[in-house]
């Protein structure tokens, strides 16, 4: 996968740090970790294919089928075994298509988080002549995000503080491994109302691996960095609070939004989310002449038809 030469375009929120994303409770001993707000840039196996789209399939006939749609499959749902095998790639499944020509296929899938049995057979198609199945897939993904805090004492980090997320019903992501790798900000577009600013970056020169990504879960990414080195934090660390002992008024956030350099950045906590269930923890409002870069981190992907 070639997630380095082009140019990513992303948009993202900064969290004020002292809200850890995740919720720790009942603590034994205060807790201390470093706030960073650094850009990196984030690669993404996805578990199994996710099925983007579904689409027709010609044969040598001129008749269009739609297999995949017949047999129930949706936009949404993640391919996991055909006829027993595991689909662990787009390459995989296309060989795996392909071999068993025009039998029929067991269809094994994961639909909005339950099991999903479809039987279809492939159709040969007249444009390319391998058989197909008529969707529209990816495998993987890329873009980049911020991390909000690391430990300096595991090396374990957190970044985004919100899942990345597809479909209409924005359902979590299933990953099965990831990495993050050195990135930098070439120049900003400014936000309006009710339209997020985004910040425009490339991964850094070199393709510098720095860490591991072990999860995608519903308050953001999850993984270990190979050293803490391999940022340049501004900030020694602090302890962590609970949303509940977090306060409005003044505060700071710490964000990269030009090159490499992380900012200290002045705002207001105007509003505190008590429902400690909720990943969305505060209102804040960026003071006058702050520059400031809102909300969402999006995905780059590369897609596949079969």
């Amino acid at each position: 996968m070639n997630h380095y030469n082009s140019l990513k375009k992303i948009s993202f929120g900064f969290l004020i740090f002292f809200l850890s994303f995740w919720e720790i409770y009942g603590f034994a001993q205060e807790r201390f970790l470093i706030p960073v707000g650094q850009t990196v840039g984030v690669t993404l196996d996805m578990e199994g294919v996710t099925i983007m789209d579904t689409t027709d399939v010609e044969d040598y006939n001129g008749k269009r089928h739609t297999p995949a749609k017949d047999a129930g499959l949706r936009s949404g749902d993640i391919i996991e075994r055909i006829n027993g095998i595991a689909v662990d790639s787009a390459r995989q499944l296309e060989e795996i298509v392909n071999s068993q020509g025009s039998n029929e296929l067991e269809i094994i899938a994961k639909s909005k988080g339950n099991e999903k049995h479809c039987r279809t057979k492939a159709i040969l198609s007249q444009k390319d002549g391998h058989y197909r199945l008529g969707i529209w897939i990816k495998d993987a993904a890329s873009g980049l995000g911020t991390v909000t805090y690391v430990n300096p004492e595991t090396g374990d980090f957190g970044a985004l503080g919100h899942s990345i997320s597809e479909g209409v019903n924005e359902e979590v992501l299933t990953i099965q491994s990831g990495e993050v790798w050195k990135a930098s900000i070439v120049s900003v577009q400014k936000g309006s109302k009710g339209q997020p600013g985004e910040l425009i970056g490339v991964f850094s020169e070199g393709k510098e691996k720095i860490g591991e990504i072990q999860s995608n879960t519903t308050v953001g990414l999850k993984g270990k960095l190979d050293k803490i080195e391999n940022f340049d934090v501004i900030s020694d660390a602090i302890p962590v609070a609970e949303r509940d002992t977090v306060c409005e008024g003044e505060a700071e956030i710490l964000a990269n939004i030009e090159e490499n350099k992380i900012e200290r950045f002045s705002v207001e906590i105007q509003k505190i989310n008590k429902n400690k269930s909720d990943s969305k923890g505060m209102v804040v409002k960026i003071n006058k002449n702050e520059k400031f870069i809102h909300i969402k981190f999006t995905l780059g992907e590369k897609k596949f038809i079969f």
